[in-house]
């Protein structure tokens, strides 16, 4: 390990001393190629994406900077800096052009002005780099909100659970709360899920900065955020712990919120589902203002949805009615995010935000009685709150540096009535909180001339962080006592590096190779109490043509065991070997069984690979078509190796099993548990104990997950008038796991409760004006029930949406700026396939696969300021 460690640390001296001693070779002065362009007029935003498509040259710009804007046509032979000239002409709009990149700003200064940098504060960083107009060859899917919305979409956890590379089980609003495959569905919380892989193998970032995890899973809170202050939302769909540390096994998602807001927008909506329950109402407000030197923009939102209850739906009527199948909930939520030069060379950024929900659950023991008379009725209030302050700093020579920190916090209180016979037998009151700091400095910018553009260089050291507290108590009989009292704090200290070097652009006019850009990232963490982590990544992107791009990432990435994992108590079962195991134990007597954390958890490691075509066809002006391949070999997941307690004498647990202990054995035993429950087999310290069998969570399982994504994007105009955006997106996923090298290798993918095989879905948007009409197909393809024999297939599931939306504009009166939306969601009424139950309480669908909502219509109304 010290070996290690001083190998890691001089590979992060050397790209130190790379940026500090490489000699700066002189630019290679070349002309762009100029081409011929014949875009109409119409809005910026299409424009700007042609000129880059068409150019090769990359274009970045903020969804805000150019809303609402025109642009005049482009008709002639321009390089790709001055067609964005032309179309910026009118615009106010400012751009940095650079040599392999051209970055549009905030509005251009007054003549008698003068900017300190530039009105819009900040350069575009891309999701998967942290160069500045990085390229990366990760994919990232990429939405904006108008995107999401124009799907009938209101909140970022039902965009996140529509992805097709995402899993919508484990800890997600919806997922029944009986447990299909492990349900984690407390806090009504929306997380990522990527690959199926679990909530806390997703890194979820803010703004490009960590927050608060959610409740014990380690999982972030994505609905946290509303949909009305963000700009867009990014999504790598590859392994990144090499760029953002751990956690980012199956990818990032990374919600960016708007930095400042020149208006003020009022939204209301209403809707509910058709087959009862799920009432939403909800109101939000964006206001802001953008000034010469900075901006700001603050969001409000407030949403309250009533429950799904069994009773409501024809498909649980075997379940008691008040089974909750989607919990109601109430919340506010609000953000606030701004920028402001300080000097011509220093400004500050700042982004918060505030969640408050409130939810219920009701789950019963039995199908005849309500969860007040067998059953528990849980109250959740979660409460979730995140700052980042940052300083940045333009040094000499375009560099730029960024110092950071985040502060945050996440609070569950839980009170659960337990009741049974019809009489309330206990209350247990639990307190769930999440803390983060972080302190983060990091320096961008240029390191020297290659032929295709300038070689760039982000370096960056930090600390971190966090703290996980548990407080549970039980009162019973009107005593009050600890049920679960626990302390957990980690602090991670980093240093990473990414050097971006880009060989040859389309100025170079190379026959065959139209761009070759090369990428290296190593990151080094110490993850305090558990270990050290040295991850590297390497990326290429190479277009033959500006019709085709050919891009392959490999790294390694790793997820530090969760604190929960490494800190819940141990806890030691007295049972009776000839009972309670089938096959039941060899020796009559006592079994010991052992369950738990374990606080030598190692870090889960993972090495991935993703390749990736993109065709853009110049003779088709518009379509885009990607496909990727992607391959991730996750080991030394902490799991407990005995999946069921009564199969613990099969032979393939032998390994984890302690046949006829000795005294000793079983006293040092006895000795790691905090709690001792005697299910019939007396006091393991005086009783004939037959067996130890030790499940205590240990680094044991091997994943490995492979498949296809696709996508395809297009957009047309029909005549003068009218315009066409096709869309389609799906990915095919095989997975299979290892518990421990005695178990053998079980399929996870397609089998039920778990990640289907393929997810697709497509989208038709047509629009004249103001006016868009959008439909949508979803298919979830159906899992096999290997639960018992005979085996069976459940069914897919195929929805239909429809959204109209009309913009009034900014003449029409009284009626002006205003926007009108009516959605009908699965308005066919699609039920979840069917499914087989193995036991009275079990639902006749798959929760964590299939939503219980049905046909959900909703209007809503927004009025711009």
């Amino acid at each position: 390990m010290v070996r290690m460690r001083s190998r890691v640390r001089c590979a992060l001296l050397g790209a130190v001393a790379i940026g500090t001693i490489t000699t700066v070779i002189p630019a290679l002065a070349q002309e762009q190629h100029r081409i011929e362009y014949n875009i109409k007029a119409g809005t910026l935003a299409e424009a700007l994406t042609t000129v880059s498509r068409i150019s090769g040259k990359d274009v970045i710009f903020n969804a805000d900077a150019v809303r609402d804007r025109k642009s005049p046509a482009l008709h002639g032979v321009f390089d790709a800096d001055d067609a964005v000239r032309h179309l910026l002409a009118a615009s106010g709009l400012e751009a940095d052009y650079r040599r392999d990149v051209i970055i549009i700003r905030g509005r251009a200064p007054a003549s008698n002005e003068v900017a300190p940098r530039s009105a819009q504060g900040d350069e575009i960083v891309v999701t998967g780099s942290h160069i500045r107009g990085g390229v990366t060859a990760s994919p990232v899917v990429v939405a904006t909100k108008d995107s999401i919305e124009k799907r009938g979409m209101t909140d970022l956890g039902t965009f996140a659970r529509s992805l097709v590379q995402n899993y919508s089980g484990g800890q997600n609003p919806g997922v029944a709360a009986g447990g299909q495959g492990g349900s984690e569905n407390v806090t009504s919380s929306s997380t990522m899920n990527l690959r199926g892989l679990g909530a806390d193998a997703t890194l979820t970032l803010f703004n490009g900065h960590r927050v608060a995890y959610d409740a014990i899973s380690q999982g972030v809170d994505i609905s946290a955020i509303p949909l009305a202050a963000i700009d867009r939302m990014e999504v790598v769909t590859d392994g990144s712990s090499a760029l953002y540390g751990s956690d980012a096994v199956g990818g990032v998602a990374n919600v960016i919120l708007r930095r400042d807001y020149d208006r003020t927008t009022v939204t209301g909506r209403i809707g509910g589902a058709t087959d009862g329950g799920d009432f939403e109402q909800q109101f939000n407000a964006v206001t802001g203002r953008r000034w010469q030197t900075g901006g700001f923009m603050a969001a409000f939102d407030f949403r309250h949805a009533s429950p799904i209850t069994a009773g409501q739906r024809s498909y649980t009527q075997n379940n008691h009615p008040s089974d909750t199948l989607q919990a109601g909930l109430t919340q506010y939520s609000g953000v606030l995010a701004g920028h402001q030069a300080l000097s011509d060379n220093l400004r500050f950024e700042l982004d918060g935000q505030f969640s408050k929900r409130d939810s219920g659950l009701c789950v019963n023991y039995t199908v005849t009685d309500g969860c007040w008379a067998s059953g528990s009725d849980i109250d959740v209030s979660t409460r979730s709150w995140t700052i980042s302050p940052n300083l940045i700093f333009a040094a000499p020579g375009n560099w730029e540096v960024r110092l950071g920190a985040v502060a945050g916090e996440s609070k569950v209180k839980q009170l659960a009535n337990v009741a049974f016979d019809g009489t309330v037998e206990l209350v247990q009151n639990g307190v769930y909180t999440n803390r983060i700091r972080s302190l983060e400095a990091t320096a961008e910018g240029p390191l020297f001339s290659l032929p295709g553009g300038g070689a760039r260089l982000a370096l960056g050291v930090g600390v971190r962080q966090a703290r996980f507290l548990i407080d549970v108590e039980t009162i019973q009989a009107g005593a009050a006592s600890p049920y679960l009292d626990f302390r957990q704090k980690r602090t991670t200290t980093f240093g990473f590096g990414e050097l971006s070097l880009p060989f040859v652009s389309p100025a170079n006019d190379i026959p065959f190779v139209d761009r070759l850009n090369l990428t290296a990232a190593l990151r080094y963490e110490d993850v305090g109490g558990v270990g050290d982590v040295a991850t590297p990544k390497v990326g290429v992107v190479y277009a033959p043509s500006s019709d085709i791009a050919l891009k392959f990432s490999w790294g390694k990435s790793f997820k530090a065991p969760t604190q929960y994992q490494t800190g819940q108590p141990r806890t030691g079962y007295s049972q009776i070997g000839a009972t309670f195991f089938s096959p039941p134990s060899p020796t009559p007597g006592t079994v010991l069984y052992l369950v738990g954390g374990n606080p030598d958890l190692k870090p889960e490691r993972a090495t991935s690979w993703n390749a990736t075509a993109s065709f853009t066809p110049s003779m088709i002006e518009g379509l885009r078509i990607d496909a990727s391949y992607f391959h991730i070999n996750y080991r030394d997941r902490a799991v407990s190796p005995i999946p069921q307690n009564g199969l613990a004498f099969l032979d393939i647990y032998s390994s984890y099993v302690t046949l006829n202990p000795t005294r000793e054995q079983v006293l040092a035993a006895l000795s790691q548990v905090n709690t001792l429950y005697d299910q019939g087999g007396g006091n393991p310290a005086t009783a004939d104990v037959a067996a130890i069998v030790t499940n205590f969570l240990q680094n044991a399982a091997v994943q490995k997950i492979e498949g296809v994504d696709l996508t395809a994007d297009y957009a047309f105009d029909i005549g003068t008038d009218d315009r066409i955006h096709l869309n389609a997106a799906g990915s095919y996923l095989k997975s299979e796991q290892q518990l421990s090298v005695t178990q053998p290798v079980v399929q996870l993918a397609g089998i039920l409760y778990r990640q289907p095989h393929w997810r697709a879905n497509s989208s038709i948007e047509w629009q004249r004006g103001g006016l868009s009409v959008t439909g949508v197909f979803t298919f979830i393809e159906g899992s096999l029930d290997n639960r018992r024999q005979p085996y069976a297939k459940t069914g897919s599931y195929k929805t239909f949406d429809l959204v109209a939306r009309y913009e009034t504009g900014s003449d029409a009166g009284a009626l002006s700026d205003m926007v009108f939306t009516l959605s009908a969601l699965n308005i066919f009424n699609e039920k979840p396939p069917y499914i087989r139950t193995i036991s009275a309480l079990g639902y006749h669908y798959d929760s964590n696969n299939f939503p219980s909502v049905g046909r959900f219509l909703s209007a809503t109304i927004s009025k711009n300021f």
